[in-house]
């Protein structure tokens, strides 16, 4: 399956609003975690379905619920109509292609968003969608795998001394959002470090150091691919006039926007960097190819006249009166020798040497 774009074969002509699932399976059972907390204290479960899921969300506390995998469309659909989501929104969730969005409702906020993380084995970017509804006094989170990109806002949940438990769910999309953000910078630092150790030996003649560049060229085109749209998501996340976020969420959101866009430079750097490099080492192989042809253009340059005098001394007449003369054969060595040293000097003067 291609990386930039994934096979639309299913969803061809299909009605808009359709809950289709677009992408690559990765998980063969669907799971579901649900934490509520208030300032005091803190629940979690591990519901088997969402049935009567929206019964437990009450304004007397917050209510988070992740859904991880997304191969089972009724279960979304069940989600959305628990929740009443906008069924475009739900396609989108199952289009693991869909370009990171921000989008509000008077009853909720949906956003797109995408996690990646670069893997040391293999040396592939792996990326992953994560879906987003805010609503009130409840957040909804669905993503592709169980992975936990969220443990570090979890323990912080944990931690009944922190904020968050404090703040509603716009806060904790916030928190979530910011601890994706990270991820990019720390990952985008991992292939950076790759980058700059392989600038290291761009001087080098080697094959593989081109083929190493062109792969990092290629990652990063599909990183920036899926994190370049979400400076978007947080431009429109700060100006949206919803009553589901607070005023004081607007500071820290400002923060996450100044994040996404270093995010984003680090991209656009190494990625020029890249490129520089690229064209470094096709610009050595061509000063390489370059200085082997200035070798053998000197080289043929001062045997054309030493051919051109052996070319003469060697035709078949017969009579040649220089052939005839005691010291001719070393007088004809001194000339071509007189030559080859004559020639040599004036490259060496013109600096051709």
């Amino acid at each position: 399956m291609a990386r930039f774009l994934k096979d639309r074969t299913k969803s061809k002509g299909a009605a808009p609003g359709s809950l289709i699932f677009i992408g690559k399976q990765k998980m063969t059972k669907n799971s579901i975690q649900v934490i509520q907390y208030t300032s005091e204290g803190l629940k979690e479960f591990f519901p088997e379905t969402l049935e009567n899921i929206a019964n437990i969300v009450s304004n007397d506390h917050m209510t988070w619920i992740n859904i991880s995998g997304l191969q089972n469309t009724k279960l979304i659909a069940d989600m959305g109509k628990a929740f009443d989501v906008s069924s475009l929104f739900l396609e989108d969730i199952l289009n693991t292609d869909q370009r990171p969005r921000f989008s509000e409702e008077s009853d909720h906020l949906y956003i797109i968003a995408k996690s990646f993380y670069f893997g040391k084995e293999d040396g592939i970017v792996h990326m992953e969608q994560l879906s987003f509804i805010v609503g009130s006094h409840y957040l909804i989170t669905i993503q592709e795998t169980d992975t936990d990109y969220f443990k570090d806002v979890k323990k912080r949940l944990y931690d009944g001394k922190t904020r968050i438990r404090s703040f509603g769910t716009d806060y904790l999309c916030y928190a979530l959002l910011d601890t994706l953000v990270d991820s990019y910078i720390i990952n985008l630092e991992i292939l950076g470090a790759a980058i700059e150790e392989r600038g290291r030996t761009i001087l080098e003649a080697d094959a593989k150091v081109v083929e190493d560049l062109y792969h990092y060229k290629t990652e990063l085109s599909y990183i920036r691919k899926n994190v370049r749209p979400f400076k978007e998501v947080t431009t429109r996340f700060i100006n949206c006039d919803s009553p589901l976020v607070n005023q004081n969420t607007y500071t820290y959101l400002h923060d996450l926007d100044d994040l996404v866009v270093q995010a984003q430079e680090a991209i656009e750097i190494y990625y020029s960097m890249v490129s520089d490099q690229i064209n470094l080492y096709q610009t050595n192989i061509g000063n390489r190819q370059n200085d082997v042809m200035k070798v053998l253009t000197i080289f043929s340059t001062i045997f054309i006249p030493l051919t051109f005098i052996a070319g003469i001394y060697g035709m078949n007449f017969e009579y040649i009166p220089e052939l005839k003369h005691h010291y001719a054969y070393f007088i004809l060595w001194g000339i071509m020798v007189v030559i080859t040293i004559t020639m040599l000097l004036y490259f060496k003067r013109k600096k051709w040497l």
